[in-house]
């Protein structure tokens, strides 16, 4: 079954497992939330195993047990021991119902998404372009470039709340169920992944997860950083989804070129600089993607990589 289908399907069929969840998550109803985040636990890495090919019988049928078959295929499973023990401790556990609930998406994040690898679909790490691996690229609104130029540092959602920046929840958590630590990174994508930047900057947009970028798409504006500084900084971390996170901030002083889709939306982040010598050199890295090229995100990555594989001499 190709990767899309399966992943739709798996979908469908925990659609009431994961709804319970949730439901009594909200409710606060930690013994019921317990019991049906062990249940969709179970579901979701027997979805895997079975993707994988796994016809490992095992006699305790444990959230525990089987993620240990499931680290045998794909180490980074190894990184939520923790919260399947504190899944199969069902009722017996202390835990609250909104970190249950917490528990058990990060199980169903790493065992629907890492699925697409045992699927013969490997999505999650793509090759990037040779001439462009050396970059990490992060995508936002004309709007927020704005406040991070002024602010000179990508914060994470969690930091953009401490510091009275932006209100509400991250997109992937309030539509995709991420976990809760999603919120307290910055996230970067290799520079050929067309579609997952302009989704993320699209869906901020509109406030709704825009899948399709077919309605009222608006190019984002791209913000490029070397790779090699992103993984060296201390709150750098991979997860086996995102690419490239970095807890908290990444000063824009790492950032060797920014693409804007208009020459208004440059100037309007520029002028929220805060001296000369920033501004200096930050406009000396800024550059405005062609308006041809704005009308769709795969011809508006390809020219933007262009202009930036010039720009910086790669």
């Amino acid at each position: 079954m190709d990767f899309i289908d399966w992943m739709h399907e798996t979908h469908r069929m925990a659609g009431q497992l994961l709804q319970a969840v949730l439901v009594t998550a909200e409710a606060d109803d930690r013994e019921a939330c317990a019991r049906a985040a062990r249940e969709a636990a179970l579901f979701y890495l027997r979805r895997y195993l079975e993707a994988a090919g796994d016809q490992t019988e095992t006699a305790d049928e444990s959230v525990a047990c089987l993620l240990e078959a499931a680290v045998r295929h794909d180490h980074y499973f190894g990184r939520l021991r923790a919260e399947a023990h504190l899944l199969d401790a069902g009722v017996q556990s202390t835990a609250s119902a909104e970190d249950i609930a917490d528990a058990l998406k990060e199980i169903r994040f790493l065992a629907v998404g890492r699925a697409a690898n045992v699927c013969g679909h490997p999505t999650t790490f793509r090759e990037p372009l040779p001439h462009l691996a050396w970059l990490a690229v992060h995508a936002t609104t004309v709007e927020r470039a704005a406040g991070i130029f002024a602010e000179h540092a990508l914060y994470s959602f969690n930091e953009c709340l401490r510091r009275g920046l932006l209100s509400g929840e991250p997109i992937g958590v309030r539509y995709l169920h991420d976990p809760r630590r999603c919120a307290d990174f910055v996230g970067f994508g290799i520079v050929n992944n067309y579609h997952a930047g302009e989704k993320v900057a699209n869906s901020q947009r509109k406030g709704w997860l825009d899948e399709g970028l077919e309605e009222d798409y608006q190019p984002s504006v791209r913000l490029f950083f070397p790779r090699a500084e992103i993984e060296s900084l201390p709150g750098f971390d991979s997860d086996g989804l995102h690419q490239f996170l970095v807890r908290d901030q990444v000063s824009l002083d790492l950032m060797v070129c920014a693409v804007f889709p208009t020459a208004d939306a440059k100037d309007a982040a520029l002028g929220q600089v805060a001296t000369p010598e920033r501004r200096a050199r930050l406009t000396a890295c800024c550059l405005v993607a062609p308006p041809e090229c704005c009308g769709d995100p795969e011809s508006y990555t390809t020219v933007t990589n262009e202009l930036v594989t010039e720009q910086a001499g790669a």
